[in-house]
């Protein structure tokens, strides 16, 4: 009978801070009241809400995490008493177990899993989880993949009373559209400008201002391009803006283009398959995998072959601040269909069902109408409660929480792990509460195709001393604001011209795909014509119906595919110890082995 706190992540550090007899764990960087908080500050506010034993005093810690904006995880615990709490987006992973009376809370699942296992019999992978992390690259939810090892979702915390052996978790916040603006255009562009503009005022505030480097990540597309614009609109001058890819690939070229615009400094790092290759198979690469996997996600790699080299050589200051342009395309509406233009249409949980498969379980083809469909409807059913969809507007902000929830929360967030394996902070500005609270006010028609971001990216922020950037290709087609299907022949043969390049780029000739082949384009095409197996997944009957599906239909593979595949195909036999930073195999489990 036991309860502990076991924090283990050595490359984000913790802090710790002890008051009047309760300890509290922080990280991150937190703003209240528009203002920054020290650690010192923050279990200063949280801790007197957490110690108190009255009724309904869940209300009051809810309501105060609420009002916090920023990134962060919260560990606290009283005499009676262990909090938890991860931001709106879950940025920063918390996982925890509560079984035989026994209530871990750790950032590692992987010692939460040890720890089971040294009690219990052997944990088993869960199949049914399995099966749906293969297909989209994560668990949903509050689980992992395997029963008794939860996480800690976005906008929720977790109250353990230590007496009573009790555990309780509520929603301090949940990404569901309403209370919408009845304000004419462009108003709205006026209250969307502002909220950018205090979003990256408090970005500087915690960095600039604090004598840290900011490192732009800047792709060809529109979030890269706003985040830096946005940095130069405000003064930042010392920034440094990073692009990889293929030697003259087109996103590269648009990236330095902008980057020179902006004066600012602009680094390239070549991307080539046999760099990946070598990256990929490293034993660098197996530890951040396990770490950044966490039993939950698949491990985000793209970025990590360019910061490692970018630590390596020494080609960024150590007190870089990293920002992605995290995930302006899906706050502003990217993911929701077109036809949600159609107020008149009746939808329903059907119609939701249907569009989150066809959207999110899609890293593998598989076969509908079988168990494996009832299994993932199930579990977005699960996933998503409370969920009424009777027309076009909830339809659209249903398949937008499962997004926030799930894709963006478990991997296109926490891609961030990259930057803390290396031992750099980062920041996603594009995330800030303000920003949130904004779009989810703002009606569907201004969301679908991004039509009130591209109008104002178009109209307002490229424009005057930023007027050049409007006038620099992008992957993002911002300046027509039609839909694809509601443009002339002529404008259709426009957009696919312009885009032609970056299909080859990513389609084709990507050296991505050097993880796996050392001769990517020869090895694609043998493989498309040929069976694809793993002996590793014998024992799950569901994860095999999806490879003999892919096997008969001669279905393409996909990088995120494969990667998924290999992460379950190891994960029994990962230990990972951050005493010693190595990857073991324990004797006897199935070892991660190429595919």
């Amino acid at each position: 009978m036991k309860s502990e706190i076991k924090l283990l992540n050595e490359y984000y550090p913790w802090n710790e801070v002890e008051l009047k007899g309760a300890r509290c764990y922080l990280k991150g960087n937190v703003f209240f009241k528009n203002k920054l908080l020290s650690p010192e500050k923050l279990a200063e506010l949280i801790l007197p809400l957490i110690c108190k034993e009255e009724k309904g005093n869940e209300k009051n810690i809810g309501d105060f995490l609420e009002k916090l904006n920023g990134v962060f995880a919260l560990v606290a615990e009283a005499e009676n008493t262990i909090f938890c709490a991860v931001d709106k987006t879950r940025s920063i992973p918390l996982f925890y177990t509560n079984t035989m009376n026994n209530f871990i809370v750790s950032d590692s699942a992987h010692y939460l899993k040890e720890e089971i296992n040294q009690h219990s019999l052997n944990l088993r992978l869960n199949e049914e989880k399995a099966a749906e992390f293969m297909v989209t690259g994560y668990v949903t939810g509050n689980e992992t993949l395997f029963d008794d090892i939860k996480q800690i979702r976005n906008g929720e915390f977790l109250i353990y009373k230590k007496n009573e052996k009790s555990l309780e978790s509520y929603y301090y916040f949940r990404y569901l559209h309403g209370d919408y603006y009845e304000l004419p255009e462009s108003r709205l562009l006026e209250l969307f400008d502002q909220a950018l503009v205090n979003a990256f005022s408090r970005l500087i505030e915690s960095t600039s201002k604090q004598g840290k480097r900011l490192v732009v990540s800047l792709s060809g597309g529109l979030d890269s391009r706003t985040v830096a614009a946005m940095l130069k609109r405000l003064g930042a001058n010392d920034v440094i803006c990073v692009s990889y890819g293929r030697k003259g690939c087109r996103e590269a070229e648009i990236s330095k283009r902008v980057a020179e615009a902006l004066g600012y400094e602009w680094i390239f790092i070549e991307s080539t398959a046999k760099k990946w290759h070598e990256s990929y198979n490293s034993k660098e690469a197996d530890l951040f995998r396990i770490w950044s996997g966490n039993l939950t996600s698949l491990p985000h790699m793209q970025d990590f072959p360019t910061v490692k080299e970018l630590k390596a050589q020494g080609k960024i200051p150590e007190n870089s601040v990293f920002v992605p342009g995290h995930s302006g395309d899906m706050i502003t509406g990217r993911s929701i269909p077109e036809y949600c233009l159609d107020n008149s249409a009746n939808f329903d949980l059907e119609t939701y069902l249907a569009a989150t498969l066809e959207r999110y379980y899609s890293l593998w083809k598989w076969p509908y109408g079988q168990e494996l469909e009832n299994i993932f409807k199930h579990r977005i059913t699960k996933s998503t409660p409370g969920l009424e969809i009777k027309d076009n507007v909830t339809l659209a902000s249903a398949i937008e929480c499962f997004e926030f929830n799930e894709m963006q929360a478990k991997f296109i967030i926490n891609s961030v792990r990259v930057y803390e394996f290396f031992g750099y902070e980062w920041r996603i500005p594009l995330w800030d509460s303000e920003l949130i609270n904004f779009f989810l006010r703002v009606p569907v028609e201004y969301r679908i195709n991004q039509n009130l971001y591209k109008k104002y990216a178009r109209d307002h922020l490229f424009s005057g001393d930023l007027e050049m950037l409007k006038k620099i290709d992008c992957t993002t087609d911002f300046l027509n604001l039609k839909t694809l299907e509601n443009r002339s022949k002529y404008e259709k043969i426009l957009h696919y011209r312009t885009f032609l390049h970056s299909y080859y780029d990513e389609k084709f000739n990507n050296p991505i795909w050097g993880r796996y082949f050392k001769n990517p384009l020869i090895s694609r095409f043998l493989i498309k014509v040929s069976r694809y197996d793993n002996e590793n997944i014998e024992e799950y009957p569901l994860l095999k119906t999806i490879i003999e599906y892919r096997n008969e239909e001669k279905l393409h593979l996909s990088v995120n595919g494969v990667s998924s595949l290999e992460y379950l195909a190891g994960i029994e036999g990962e230990i990972y110890s951050s005493q010693i930073q190595k990857v073991l195999t324990s004797v006897g489990s199935p070892a991660k082995g190429p595919l």
